[in-house]
């Protein structure tokens, strides 16, 4: 068995039981620890027949060949398989990290029952009014340009390193504000890299699909990432099917409107690398971006994608650590 593996039996007893689906059941496993991964994991258990078929052993290595700074980032912004789950012979499911607690919200439904949900970033497409009635945060634009550019940060860490997340849509990103306004990946064993099949058939979303069709590449990423742009700054009415860029005319500076117009041209090579919007948001939050002098494919910086210390040096122009 490869370092990429472990057994069932090595699990331990499974905790609690975090949520399930149509096609696995995740399950907090509170007796094992992994010696990359910093903090708590959890096992996503496949039902019967929904094991992909091949490829999650090269989703899992992509994260173990990576140096461990890069490793770390990249456990703090998707919810990434770290080992693939052997039960005689076959592959039953992963254990990755757990996602953190501040990523979810406490919320009373409508039959009166209180559930601890996660919080979609579909909860940003709606207006204030509908925030309300369904008990959601409503993120002042700080927040708002603080949230795209972090997932711009996390697409730029997997581009980087030659990954297509695939099917970016409102429910597989989850996010947080107040000190440290962040988003997380999920679903993750869907991504595909770059040259390769991917593990599962990576789907458009309703609303979400590219212009280019149903092959998703770094470029159909960076399609959506326009359009969670536009939809994220533009809450209301409409706001989660719109793509038109007008809605967005006074809050964006003219810079930023340049670069939405780009995201949503049907030429994908027109679109804005995800690193450029990061850059851009940066600037427009008051909070840095990661270093962007650095080699593809080594990683970033090892430096949180929600907190400042670094800037750019005058002379050089380069990103350096702020002391």
């Amino acid at each position: 068995m490869s370092d990429d593996e472990i057994d069932r039996a090595e699990l331990g007893d499974l905790g609690e039981r975090l949520g399930k689906g149509g096609q696995a059941t995740v399950h907090l496993l509170p007796s094992l620890r992994l010696p990359d991964v910093a903090g708590e994991v959890v096992y996503k258990h496949y039902h019967a027949g929904h094991q992909p078929p091949h490829g999650l052993r090269a989703i899992v290595r992509a994260r173990s060949k990576l140096a461990a700074p890069v490793r770390a980032r990249l456990d703090g912004i998707a919810s990434w398989p770290a080992r693939v789950v052997i039960e005689q012979g076959a592959v039953c499911g992963v254990v990755m990290p757990l996602i953190p607690s501040s990523y979810f919200d406490r919320r009373r439904l409508p039959s009166g029952k209180v559930s601890t949900l996660p919080r979609e970033v579909q909860g940003l497409f709606v207006g204030p009014e509908v925030a309300s009635r369904a008990g959601l945060a409503y993120p002042d634009m700080t927040d708002r340009r603080a949230v795209c550019r972090d997932l711009a940060g996390a697409l730029a860490l997997l581009h980087e390193n030659g990954l297509v997340f695939g099917d970016v849509n409102a429910k597989n990103a989850l996010f947080r504000t107040g000190a440290t306004p962040s988003v997380m990946l999920v679903d993750c064993d869907a991504v595909r890299i770059r040259g390769s099949a991917p593990v599962v058939r990576q789907l458009n979303a309703p609303d979400w699909a590219p212009p280019e069709g149903a092959v998703l590449t770094q470029a159909t990423d960076l399609y959506k990432l326009g359009l969670f742009v536009l939809r994220t700054l533009s809450p209301g009415p409409q706001a989660s099917t719109s793509r038109s860029p007008q809605r967005v005319r006074s809050v964006l500076d003219a810079e930023g409107r340049r670069l939405l117009g780009a995201a949503l041209a049907d030429l994908g090579r027109l679109r804005p690398e995800a690193a450029e919007w990061e850059s851009y948001f940066a600037t427009r939050t008051g909070l840095s971006s990661v270093p962007d002098q650095v080699a593809a494919g080594s990683g970033r910086q090892p430096a949180p994608t929600t907190t400042s210390g670094w800037r750019r040096d005058p002379g050089t122009g380069r990103w350096v650590p702020a002391l």
